[in-house]
C-alpha cells in the first residue's frame, strides 16, 4: 500500500509542477522558451487532475490533499480565467453598446453536396444570425466569399468592413476611419475601425491570429488502431514543432496589434479569435492593456471552442479600462467549431 500511495503522490507532484509552469506561461515570451507555453495550453486538464487528486486523497490520506489545494489557491487568479464566478448582468445607468465576436469558419456548416440540404443549412444559419441583427457591433472571423454573401444578406442595414482575409467588422454606426494590420499571411488578419457612436467614438479591432494547425494531426494520432511507436513519436515531434512555430507567430501578431492599439486616440475594444488560452503570452499582451470581458462578467466554464480539443477558451472580448462590462454570454450554437461571444459595455464617465 505504501508503494502505491508513494507512486501516486509522485504523479500528483508532477502534475503540480506542470500546473505551476502553466501559471508562468503568460509571463514568458516564447522567443525565450516556447516549452512553458505548451503547459499553459493544457491548464484546464491540469486543473481537473489536481481536483481529482484532492478527491482521491480525501478518501485515502487527507493530509496528502494539501499540495494540490495549495497549488489551486496559489493559481486562483488563473482559475478565474477558465471558470468565472461573476454575476451575469448588472443594471446599467449610462450609455451602452452591444458587441459580439464570432469565428464562423466560413459558414462551413452549410457545405453539402446536395443543393437541397445546402440551401436548408444556409437558411438555418441565416435565421440564427438574424437573432442578433440589433447588435451594435459584430466582429466576425474566417469569412470567405460564401460567408460574406450570407453576411451581406443578413445584415443589410449595417456598415460592413471586409478585406478578403477573413476578418470582418459590422456596425450599426458609421466608420470614420478604418484599416488593416497586415500579418503577411492570407488566412490571418486584423481589421480596425473608428466607429462614430451617438455619444462617443471608439476604435474596434476584429482579429484572427495564427492557428496551431495541429488538431487534424492530433485526431489522426488518436484514431490510430495499431500504434506504430516510431511513427507516433515522429507525429508528436511534428505537432510540437508546429505548436512552437505558430505560437511564436501569434506572439508577434499580438504585439503588433497591441502596439497599434496603444496609439489609439479613442477607447479600444479588441475582439476575436486569439487561438490561445488565457495561460498564454498572447493573452497577457492584450489583458495588460484591456479588461477580459469574461473575467469581468462571465459565469461558469468559459469554453468557446466547439471542436475536438475540449475546454479551450480562445475567443475573447477585451474592453478598454474606461468601460464597464455589464453582461457577457457564450452562445452555444452548432454552426461553427467556435461559439459566439456576446457582451454589453457601458460608459463609465456617463454612468457615474
Amino acid at each position: 500500500m505504501k508503494f502505491i500511495d508513494r507512486s501516486i503522490m509522485i504523479i500528483n507532484l508532477g502534475v503540480i509542477l506542470a500546473t505551476f509552469l502553466a501559471y508562468l506561461a503568460p509571463n514568458v515570451d516564447p522567443e525565450l522558451t516556447w516549452t512553458i507555453s505548451f503547459f499553459g495550453l493544457f491548464y484546464p486538464v491540469l486543473l481537473l487532475l489536481n481536483i481529482c487528486f484532492i478527491f482521491f486523497w480525501l478518501f485515502r490520506k487527507m493530509k496528502y490533499m494539501l499540495p494540490s489545494i495549495v497549488c489551486i489557491l496559489l493559481g486562483w487568479s488563473q482559475m478565474k480565467s477558465f471558470i468565472s464566478f461573476s454575476s451575469q448582468q448588472i443594471e446599467t445607468k449610462g450609455e451602452t453598446i452591444s458587441l459580439m465576436t464570432y469565428n464562423i469558419s466560413n459558414a462551413s456548416f452549410g457545405y453539402d453536396k446536395k443543393k437541397k440540404n445546402r440551401d436548408a443549412k444556409k437558411e438555418a444559419f441565416m435565421e440564427f444570425l438574424e437573432q442578433y441583427k440589433e447588435t451594435d457591433i459584430f466582429c466576425i472571423q474566417e469569412v470567405g466569399d460564401y460567408a460574406y454573401d450570407i453576411l451581406k444578406k443578413t445584415f443589410p442595414e449595417h456598415f460592413l468592413y471586409y478585406k478578403e482575409k477573413g476578418a470582418v467588422i459590422l456596425s450599426r454606426y458609421p466608420f470614420i476611419k478604418k484599416g488593416e494590420i497586415d500579418f503577411g499571411t492570407i488566412t490571418n488578419s486584423c481589421l480596425w475601425a473608428d466607429i462614430k457612436l451617438k455619444f462617443d467614438t471608439i476604435r474596434v479591432y476584429s482579429f484572427h491570429l495564427q492557428s496551431n494547425q495541429i488538431s487534424r494531426d492530433a485526431e489522426k494520432l488518436a484514431n490510430q488502431t495499431e500504434l506504430d511507436q516510431k511513427q507516433a513519436w515522429y507525429d508528436i515531434k511534428g505537432m510540437l514543432r508546429k505548436f512552437r512555430n505558430k505560437h511564436l507567430q501569434r506572439s508577434r501578431q499580438a504585439e503588433k496589434i497591441a502596439g497599434h492599439a496603444s496609439k489609439s486616440p479613442y477607447k479600444i475594444i479588441l475582439a476575436g479569435d486569439l487561438n490561445d488560452p488565457p495561460q498564454s503570452y498572447t493573452y497577457h499582451v492584450f489583458s495588460a492593456m484591456a479588461n477580459d470581458a469574461y473575467r469581468e462578467r462571465g459565469y461558469g466554464i468559459g469554453t468557446t471552442y466547439a471542436g475536438r480539443i475540449p475546454l479551450l477558451r480562445i475567443d475573447y472580448v477585451f474592453a478598454d479600462p474606461q468601460l464597464n462590462v455589464s453582461s457577457f454570454e457564450i452562445i452555444k450554437d452548432h454552426f461553427s467549431d467556435h461559439y459566439a461571444v456576446a457582451t454589453t459595455l457601458e460608459w463609465k464617465e456617463v454612468s457615474e
